[in-house]
């Protein structure tokens, strides 16, 4: 998928309900090869995080969440190259992480050695954690992800 439409709400002057926002999102190429699809982000929106300032966007937002923000994301993980070694490093965020796999399957593996395989319709959650994502499979896996920033 190249693009999604994200629909946003909130509330008039007169406290009436309504749409904020309509528009498409395109899914960009990142240096890994992965596709990222920025569907929604907010800095203090929820407690203990700074209140969101009139302006602010996500444009201005750093790329993780700090305490009280979100971000809410696809990620597109292409298949990787049938001998390609583990990746030397495992990736940490300090956000508490849920996610569904949207298409295909994917890897979460931990420091320990442990794994799980993951296919659509399948759900998890990271608590700051350090990990790899990996598709030994043929096709992209898709996954839909809220990184939710924590006060350490």
């Amino acid at each position: 998928m190249s693009s999604y439409r994200v629909v946003e709400t909130g509330v008039t002057e007169t406290g009436l309900s309504t749409i904020t926002r309509d528009e498409v999102v395109p899914v960009t190429s990142v240096p890994d090869g992965r596709g990222l699809g920025r569907l929604w982000e907010g800095d203090g929106v929820l407690p203990g995080g700074d209140a969101v300032k009139p302006g602010d966007d996500a444009v201005e937002s750093p790329f993780f969440p700090t305490a009280g923000g979100v971000r809410f994301w696809s990620v597109t993980v292409p298949p990787e190259a049938p001998d390609a070694p583990p990746p030397a490093e495992f990736h940490h965020t300090s956000t508490l992480d849920v996610g569904l796999v949207l298409s295909g399957r994917i890897v979460l593996e931990m420091e320990d050695g442990t794994s799980a395989e993951l296919s659509a319709g399948q759900a998890f959650a990271q608590q700051g954690t350090p990990h790899h994502w990996r598709n030994p499979y043929p096709v992209d896996a898709v996954i839909a992800v809220v990184m939710m920033g924590r006060d350490h």
